[in-house]
């Protein structure tokens, strides 16, 4: 004796369709929240005379290009005409004058990297549920 049976894929293939965007946004999501703690954890090992140099880290955003997402940070230090934020950080110098991390965007974001990469994985986990996964 045959059955016959019919299954509706419509629910599944929307869902499906819309994974991608959903993704998309949540690592959006979660790469601004590691942006910021990035900047967070940069100005707070970054070396202090004046503040001026902490204040001067700044986030640059979140853009996609060819299908990947980008987060930036910049650190810009003038005074007199001379940015003293990259003689600092890229040419490590600044003597024993100069107290905290001369390395600081690099040394937050070492350290900080698996914490920041579990935020974006979990937003994405977050986003999909909401699409129905």
């Amino acid at each position: 004796m045959a059955r016959d049976f019919e299954l509706d894929f419509t629910r599944f293939q929307a869902a499906l369709s819309m994974a991608p965007n959903a993704a998309m946004r949540g690592a959006k999501r979660g790469l601004h929240d590691a942006l910021d703690d990035w900047v967070r954890e940069s100005r707070d090992i970054a070396p202090i005379d004046k503040g001026t140099l902490r204040r001067g880290i700044k986030a640059d955003g979140v853009r996609q290009v060819n299908g990947k997402l980008e987060a930036t940070i910049s650190s810009q230090a003038i005074e007199r005409d001379f940015n003293y934020a990259y003689y600092i950080h890229e040419e490590n110098a600044g003597g024993k004058n100069v107290s905290g991390e001369k390395k600081y965007l690099d040394k937050s974001a070492e350290e900080n990297r698996q914490k920041w990469l579990g935020w974006v994985e979990d937003e994405i986990k977050t986003e999909l549920r909401r699409g129905g996964w």
